[in-house]
């Protein structure tokens, strides 16, 4: 994602957009996939101030972890307590 917000939103086409740090925590959807990682980022998120479009690219080793369900060297992750009982 770069670091300038778009000249207008993809979405409503507003010029008001801005950039924003964010901390977000990616997990699998439901109750079969709690085993699976949670994987933390710290992206540059560009948002529509009209619309609320939110827009960031996910970093290449913590997409290595979303793609293949395991920890990567380097990634920010949570493992689930029932793996620890496993």
């Amino acid at each position: 994602m770069p670091t300038k917000a778009p000249d207008s939103c993809p979405s409503c086409q507003s010029k008001t957009t801005s950039m924003f740090t964010s901390e977000i925590a990616l997990h699998f959807q439901g109750i079969s996939n709690i085993d699976k990682p949670i994987v933390f980022m710290f992206p540059k998120v560009a948002i529509c101030l009209k619309c609320g479009l939110a827009q960031f690219r996910v970093p290449e080793r913590e997409l290595r972890v979303l793609v293949t369900h395991t920890p990567v060297e380097g990634a920010i992750v949570l493992l689930s307590s029932l793996q620890d009982a496993a």
